[in-house]
């Protein structure tokens, strides 16, 4: 429908968005309905650690190889961590300007300026309220805290590597790593692939195997990243002990 509904709080959402994937009404995430009951002896689980569960349980795979609810869930939680762990930081030497911006500002400026751009992002502030509104843009800094892919995330990367640059110097070996998850059987048993490694590339004909390789990954990433996962932590400790 035309009414949008809450994600927070909301078990029956995850029911009516995959019923194929809980088809009896159950397992939802944030069912507070049925752990509240102690009688049952469950317990809270947070989001994040229920999804990482379904992704990796169950012999069908199904919520691995499902076409939307990695991507569906994926969004929400970094929203939900995005909209959480959000702050606007300011430099301390523009205090006075950003003290004199926000007396001119009401929530009423606000929402109405807002309500412009979604209409139009280019257009020019009018009110003496929505002038010192689009100059406080330029004062106030976004800073997202833990959130993966984020330019603070960038920036903590940055400057660990300088630190470890000026601490133990700049590093010798130079090791770019990019195992083939289509051409490996590992990848293919972690896929769920029943296959016969002693005869995985016999009797079959030239590039079919490929493309039966590519789309039992592409069906499956979790399978991928499993595989990406258990590959570069076995190097490093081969490598570096």
């Amino acid at each position: 429908g035309s009414t949008p509904l809450p994600t927070r709080n909301n078990p029956k959402l995850f029911r009516h968005l995959w019923p194929t994937l809980f088809p009896y009404g159950v397992g939802m995430m944030e069912d507070y309905d049925v752990r509240s009951n102690d009688s049952l002896g469950f317990r809270n689980v947070e989001m994040r650690t229920h999804v990482s569960h379904l992704l990796q349980s169950g012999p069908t795979r199904r919520f691995q190889t499902h076409l939307s609810f990695i991507f569906v869930m994926g969004n929400l939680l970094q929203r939900r961590q995005t909209s959480f762990n959000a702050k606007l930081a300011v430099k301390k030497s523009w205090f006075p300007r950003v003290e004199t911006l926000l007396e001119k500002i009401s929530e009423s400026t606000i929402k109405e300026y807002s309500e412009k751009l979604q209409k139009n992002p280019f257009v020019c502030p009018e009110t003496e309220g929505e002038k010192a509104a689009a100059q406080l843009i330029k004062y106030v800094n976004y800073i997202g805290e833990s959130i993966p892919g984020s330019m603070t995330e960038v920036q903590n990367m940055r400057e660990e590597m300088f630190s470890i640059v000026n601490t133990d110097d700049l590093p010798h070996i130079f090791l770019t790593l990019n195992p083939s998850d289509t051409n490996n059987p590992i990848a293919q048993v972690l896929a769920g692939r029943d296959i016969d490694l002693d005869k995985f590339f016999d009797d079959l004909k030239p590039g079919s195997e490929n493309m039966e390789r590519s789309t039992f990954i592409a069906q499956n990433p979790i399978a991928a990243a499993q595989f990406f996962d258990t590959s570069v932590r076995n190097l490093l400790d081969i490598l570096l002990g």
